[in-house]
């Protein structure tokens, strides 16, 4: 999208910022003119940097994305995602966060599990231990996992219907939270005077037996101090109704102010619904910024932008080919869409058919979306600051989900702008209390 800078930026409240990866623990920055000088992005060490300059910059959380496969929905071959490193290859997230530990203090981290393929035992036990090592600073991403391609590598011939998945993802968060309270908060007495270290009374099974899952329980990690942040990124009815239900964290697409501001509403009703006090979900939306030093270069970079060349229609066409498992080798750059309809990221596709004019051709909607449409910002640090400030106090806060690699050039080249002009407007927090990741996300 495009920002003009306002003449007299309004007061508008602190906001929350983080950074969400979406080519998950895979390869960061390929196709940009620094890719791979001085890192290895098999390694560990390339995120504890880039997680150290998020907690400096006093970002709350940072996302791992995750998916379970090697793409080839886009003209039925694997030729664009593996030759653009697009959604693979890629490591597991849980394996990296510990190392992410060691880096921080108060940053939320956050690596997706997926409710359709990880059993909840093991997803319970997997997070309370790594809870365990932090300092209360583990969130959960939560996801449904609509690729049929990754249900194929879990024993089944595709992936269930689309509402469905959120109601086993609503049971499979139950019984996760059910075994995290399996051990009552002082089970554990380490009385060395009676020889008693837990006391059995206060240790239960839970005995789920519902319609996808059948769990005797209790967990066998020690009880946790506080319970991970639950991340979700609903978008279609049945998506917001679970993420209002259950979320700490909704995130999003952006989709200018009065979408936002629609979509911040229907999470928050959702939430009351549920019994919950809305203002304990914070929706934040997803923003790919591009900071640039003046004004004219921002207008050099959309135009340039919009000329797309064939490496950039393949790199667009095959990720939404993928996320919507619709191939969009089959349609005509210069003809409108038909009316398209998914079993997998509903609201991802309904983004990109909405990133121009209605009646706009597939060409169009790429390059608007390459232009500046869509979730993607481009400007200098003022005018960024500007749309996040204006359009933060239009929707009601809460705040932006920084988008991109995680290699230097990309980190640096937004947060090093970026961060001094969000500070010197009071958007951006200047520390963090002792209280861990939940508290921050409830300090505004």
């Amino acid at each position: 999208m495009a920002v003009n800078a306002s003449d007299a930026p309004t007061a508008s409240p602190m906001l929350h910022f983080g950074w969400f990866v979406g080519h998950g623990f895979g390869v960061q920055g390929w196709g940009t003119p620094g890719y791979g000088i001085g890192y290895d992005w098999k390694k560990p060490a390339l995120y504890q940097d880039a997680v150290r300059a998020f907690e400096r910059s006093g970002l709350d959380l940072f996302i791992i994305e995750d998916s379970l496969t090697v793409p080839d929905t886009y003209g039925g071959s694997a030729e664009v995602s593996l030759a653009q490193a697009s959604f693979a290859p890629k490591h597991d997230p849980l394996a990296l966060v510990p190392y992410l530990f060691c880096a921080t203090r108060h940053l939320g981290i956050v690596p997706t599990i997926s409710a359709s393929f990880y059993p909840p035992f093991t997803a319970a036990r997997l997070l309370a231990t790594l809870q365990h090592f932090s300092h209360q600073q583990l969130g959960w991403n939560v996801v449904t996992s609509g690729s049929d391609l990754a249900a194929q590598n879990y024993g089944l011939d595709q992936q269930i219907e689309h509402d469905r998945r959120y109601e086993k993802a609503e049971e499979f968060v139950d019984v996760v939270r059910r075994l995290w309270r399996s051990w009552e908060p002082d089970a554990i007495r380490e009385d060395t005077e009676d020889g008693v270290f837990a006391d059995h009374t206060k240790v239960h099974p839970i005995n789920y037996d519902g319609e996808f899952f059948k769990v005797r329980g209790p967990l066998n990690t020690a009880p946790l101090p506080e319970e991970p942040v639950l991340v979700q990124a609903g978008a279609s009815p049945r998506g917001k109704a679970f993420a209002g239900g259950n979320a700490d964290v909704a995130i999003a697409l952006a989709r200018g102010a009065d979408g936002m501001t629609a979509y911040r509403n229907s999470i928050r009703a959702e939430a009351a619904a549920a019994g919950r006090n809305p203002d304990d979900v914070k929706v934040l939306f997803v923003l790919k910024p591009t900071v640039v030093g003046t004004r004219a270069e921002a207008e050099d970079l959309r135009a340039r932008r919009r000329e797309l060349t064939q490496r950039d229609i393949d790199s667009q066409l095959n990720s939404i080919s993928y996320l919507s498992v619709i191939d969009f080798k089959k349609f005509d750059l210069d003809a409108p869409l038909p009316e398209l309809h998914t079993n997998s990221n509903q609201g991802t596709l309904d983004h990109f058919t909405k990133a121009g004019p209605p009646g706009s051709t597939l060409r169009q909607l790429l390059q608007a979306r390459s232009g500046g449409a869509g979730d993607s910002i481009i400007g200098t640090a003022e005018e960024i600051a500007d749309y996040l400030e204006d359009t933060g106090a239009q929707v009601g806060g809460d705040g932006f989900l920084f988008s991109g690699f995680v290699d230097p050039v990309t980190v640096h080249g937004v947060l090093d702008r970026l961060t001094p002009v969000l500070r010197r407007r009071g958007l951006l927090r200047t520390g963090y209390g002792d209280g861990g990741f939940r508290r921050n996300l409830l300090d505004f």
